[in-house]
């Protein structure tokens, strides 16, 4: 070995052995001696309430018929507009599921069930908006011939010139 290479092996071996040496001499980086937080209980939280569900507890509770008020109409149109198929968004559950919380304010039970209805509403124009189409191609028919489509490729089309047709004719050619 040449010196060259000694020299760079005692230098590597005095520095792990001055590492090795403050590890076990505890120099090392400080490590944390605190317990863990311990994770927040989930007893006191409800568990998530499906849209239906709200919108049946609040029909039951307020369901008396075209007389029975503002929440009463409300909760009537926003039902029909469910049983057509128009479900309430993320945000009017959890505006409902809210509002429930401040009663015997109904202030903001009301603002909940309307901005719902016209939630419902948009869906239902966007719903009526949209085209039609049908869910399968009308079949083929087998053994029928389709005729293309475009120009007729047959005679008599002016876009398809006959080779013996002589609208420019060539010298020499007689025809």
């Amino acid at each position: 070995m040449s010196p060259r290479n000694w020299r760079r092996a005692t230098a590597i071996a005095v520095a792990g052995a001055a590492l090795t040496g403050g590890l076990a001499a505890g120099l090392s980086a400080p490590s944390a001696l605190a317990d863990p937080v311990a994770a927040p209980s989930t007893d006191d939280q409800k568990p998530p309430i499906s849209p239906d569900q709200i919108l049946m507890m609040i029909n039951q509770q307020y369901a008396s018929g075209s007389g029975g008020g503002q929440v009463s109409n409300l909760i009537d149109q926003v039902m029909t507009l469910r049983m057509q198929g128009f479900r309430p968004s993320r945000a009017n559950t959890t505006a409902l599921a809210a509002a429930l919380d401040k009663r015997p304010n109904q202030g903001p039970l009301v603002e909940a069930l309307q901005a719902t209805l016209a939630t419902q509403r948009k869906m239902k124009m966007q719903a009526s908006n949209q085209v039609q189409q049908p869910a399968v191609a009308p079949p083929a028919t087998p053994g029928i011939v389709q005729a293309p489509m475009g120009p007729g490729w047959g005679p008599g089309n002016p876009m398809i010139k006959d080779p013996d047709d002589n609208i420019f004719p060539m010298p020499g050619r007689t025809g």
